[in-house]
């Protein structure tokens, strides 16, 4: 049963992390059309100066001319009117192009913007968002129980916030000694956001999960209630990675 029951949450989360690639690939495309979008606008807002200069030193050409040699005659002051009303006009229709495709690349953005809010309104997207500190961590986790103990699924819980297994799963032990033993947390320490990652702190908390026989017996026993979410991680890699980081055994992280 134990078998059975593992498989179906292997399958889940692995169903969770096609989905949230997919939604990442779908994300990718908007955003690579998006940039083609805004590299087009610069290239053409970009040609309008380096025309109008091009326009400007051919005007001032003549002019340079005028001061070394003798006044210059009545047609060729008229060329170089025509000319340069010639290439105000081409620039006046260069800066048209530029801010139709400006506006085209305003109204992309008001069109992806409103889709954002539309698929913000299915559910929430948490999955992008990175964890900043334990209070968020603890915040995200009881948002999934909740949904949870709501569905009775884990994967619904998931999917209802965006949110991969994995990423839960890689910081439950900080939550779980939150809720079941606040008062442990000063054993493991104030978060260094500076020196370590919140895993790296997430691991510490699990060590002295596992070091406390009594605590870790009750964490058990609220996942088979409900309440807390029944995630298990593999307590070999936990360990070991636990004592790589903070250099020795269990006892001196309690000491500590």
């Amino acid at each position: 049963m134990l078998t059975i029951t593992k498989l179906q949450c292997m399958l889940e989360g692995k169903q969770e992390r096609i989905a949230a690639l997919e939604r990442q690939v779908e994300d990718l495309q908007q955003d690579r059309k998006f940039l083609r979008s805004q590299i087009e606008n610069l290239t053409s807002q970009r040609s309008v100066p380096t025309f109008t200069t091009t326009a400007t030193s051919a005007a001032e050409a003549p002019k340079a001319g005028k001061s070394l040699y003798s006044e210059p005659k009545p047609r060729k002051r008229e060329r170089v009117a025509s000319s340069s009303s010639s290439f105000s006009n081409e620039s006046g229709s260069e800066m048209s192009v530029s801010t139709v495709m400006s506006g085209a690349s305003s109204d992309h953005k008001k069109r992806r913007h409103h889709k954002d809010r539309r698929r913000g309104k299915k559910g929430k997207d948490y999955s992008r968002k990175r964890a900043t500190g334990v209070q968020y961590v603890i915040h995200r986790y009881k948002q999934v129980l909740s949904a949870f103990i709501k569905k009775k699924s884990m994967s619904g819980a998931f999917r209802h916030y965006g949110i991969d297994r994995n990423t839960i799963a890689n910081t439950a032990s900080i939550a779980e000694l939150y809720l079941a033993a606040k008062e442990t947390l000063p054993l493991v320490g104030m978060f260094r956001p500076r020196e370590e990652t919140l895993v790296s702190y997430a691991q510490k908390c699990a060590l002295v999960i596992e070091t406390d026989v009594a605590l870790a017996r009750k964490i058990e026993q609220m996942k088979a209630t409900g309440e807390l979410l029944p995630i298990t991680v593999k307590k070999a890699r936990v360990m070991h990675s636990a004592h790589q980081q903070l250099g020795g055994t269990a006892e001196s992280l309690l000491m500590g």
